[in-house]
């Protein structure tokens, strides 16, 4: 169980790095034809990404579609589509403050509501309760960003 709980926070570190990338290039992007095109071009790669990944699954019959519960797809949709968004206004905050304190105001941001998440168990698991261990790393953070946002651009 150890093992399964370190390859999740590698993945979780993994998968943070790629957003950095990601994060960077949409800063670049936006700085240079704006937040609005950076973000839907972003997105078009996805959907590439995606189609590319659909149709290989198809081929090699490793996932079946036409099981997949309605409900979770639309979900899942209106997901992606909130992605779009996500990276306008990724974009847009990078390339107003730099990636480092744009990035680390997202991350507050998905820390705050994914507290809110694992508090009313929205999550799928049962309820995580806010400790003062949590608010504690939450307040943290915040002086994090107050600390990393520049002065005087």
């Amino acid at each position: 169980m150890k093992n399964i709980i370190y390859l999740g926070v590698f993945a979780a570190l993994a998968t943070g790095i790629a957003i950095g990338i990601q994060g960077t290039f949409s800063s670049r992007g936006g700085q240079i034809i704006g937040a609005t095109r950076t973000g839907v071009l972003t997105n078009l790669g996805s959907g590439i990404f995606a189609l590319i990944f659909i149709a290989i699954t198809l081929i090699w019959r490793t996932v079946e579609w036409r099981q997949l519960p309605g409900a979770t797809v639309g979900m899942l949709l209106f997901s992606g589509g909130l992605g779009v968004l996500i990276v306008i206004g990724a974009a847009y905050a990078m390339m107003t403050v730099g990636v480092t304190a744009g990035m680390s105001s997202l991350i507050l941001g998905q820390l705050l509501i994914s507290t809110v998440v694992d508090l009313m168990g929205w999550g799928g698991h049962a309820p995580i309760p806010l400790t003062w261990e949590r608010v504690a790393g939450l307040l943290v953070m915040a002086l994090a960003v107050w600390l990393l946002v520049p002065r005087g651009k």
